[in-house]
């Protein structure tokens, strides 16, 4: 008679049992979590790894959903590779561990696009600076991009590019023009869909002319695979609706203490409003990397310990005398100073963007945002900050 074997669970490597009170070690592959820290199984089922919080010196860290890690016995090698999928908050506080998709296990791509919006806790941060050039540098990568101004306070995206669209969101909704007619071709052959006044109306539509919008909607989005939306900065409900309704946020603010406090603010208002909101983190004006990255790790941290949200750090965008200069000549950074810091930086976060997996909806692109903007109670005031 043959001995039966007994086939070890998923995820199992030599040495890692991964038994209740076990003591791991983790390193994560992120530029913010550089250590090894220490950790305690709480449970191994079905695939998937409970652990307490891990530690470094007796402090806590919060290593953000989405992020891939390596578990290891504490002999110095870490043969296993994790990626983390929850955080649970409550009186046992732990991350869940499941094991990164293969391309045998990935789902298939879906027709789904992208909706990203940017936007910050105050303005005179470099948000819209930001949301051309990093279109730009999406659209040199093979994505089509499609850019809505959506920041009615100074909707300027035509203004920083020299162009002079003849219809606006506006001229759309009241049957003026018709979407192709609408939409302004930019640098790489960027879509551009000027916002202008009737932003705020787009949370507010009656159903004829939310039909004749969606349907119209359709032609954008048979064209791009990715939209970025530039909103308006701080905590009306103008800017919340459209937070709300966007897949992910790239939420941007400087070193600057009030710049922190106000970005810090508008991560509490959305986040109590819509469970694990999909932020990434840009520090822009930053001095160095350095200093980005120890802005990023505060509020990662105070996000994490007070608000029980994720928000990773998708880069630096470091002061550079490049970009007012571009401001000045109308012309996008990308294209003007292609070889200066701050456009190095806006290459890397598309790059990084890219690499990162897009937030499931169920329904994507313009038209997906736009029934979600129907559908959320947008927190705040009407006064913008």
């Amino acid at each position: 008679m043959h001995e039966q074997t007994t086939q070890p669970e998923p995820g199992q490597h030599a040495g890692l049992g991964y038994r209740p009170s076990q003591t791991i070690y983790l390193q994560a592959e992120s530029p913010l979590h550089r250590g090894t820290y220490r950790t305690t199984v709480l449970e191994f089922r079905d695939g998937q790894l409970r652990i307490t919080l891990p530690e470094e010196n007796g402090k806590l860290v919060f290593i953000p959903v989405g992020t891939t890690v390596m578990v290891g016995p504490g002999d110095g090698t870490f043969p296993a590779r994790w990626r983390v999928i929850d955080r649970e908050a409550g009186e046992t506080r732990c991350l869940v561990l499941g094991l990164p998709q293969t391309p045998a296990t990935a789902a298939p791509p879906g027709p789904k696009k992208r909706v990203l919006a940017i936007s910050s806790g105050k303005g005179g941060v470099g948000k819209t600076v930001l949301a051309i050039n990093l279109a730009l540098a999406l659209q040199k990568r093979g994505q089509r991009v499609g850019l809505l101004d959506a920041d009615l306070g100074t909707a300027n995206i035509d203004v920083l590019l020299n162009l002079t669209p003849r219809y606006t969101l506006a001229n759309l909704l009241r049957g003026e023009s018709t979407l192709p007619d609408t939409l302004v071709k930019g640098p790489e052959g960027l879509l551009i869909l000027p916002g202008g006044s009737a932003v705020p109306e787009l949370a507010d539509l009656d159903e004829a002319r939310f039909r004749s919008l969606y349907a119209q909607l359709a032609h954008l989005d048979a064209q791009v695979d990715l939209i970025l939306i530039d909103t308006g900065a701080g905590l009306s409900r103008r800017v919340t609706s459209f937070l709300l309704a966007a897949q992910e946020i790239i939420l941007v603010t400087t070193p600057e203490p009030h710049a922190i406090t106000d970005a810090y603010a508008l991560v509490k208002v959305i986040s109590a409003h819509r469970p694990h909101p999909a932020f990434h983190l840009v520090v822009a004006m930053a001095a160095s990397r350095e200093e980005a990255e120890r802005v990023a790790r505060k509020m990662a941290f105070a996000c994490g310990r007070f608000l029980n949200v994720d928000l990773p750090f998708l880069g630096p965008l470091r002061a550079d005398v490049a970009v007012p200069r571009s401001v000045r000549r109308q012309i996008p950074l990308l294209e003007a100073f292609p070889h200066s810091p701050a456009s190095r930086d806006i290459d890397d976060l598309a790059t990084r963007l890219l690499g990162l997996p897009p937030e499931a909806e169920p329904v994507g692109g313009l038209r997906g945002f736009l029934r979600r903007l129907r559908t959320v109670a947008p927190p705040g005031s009407d006064t913008e900050r």
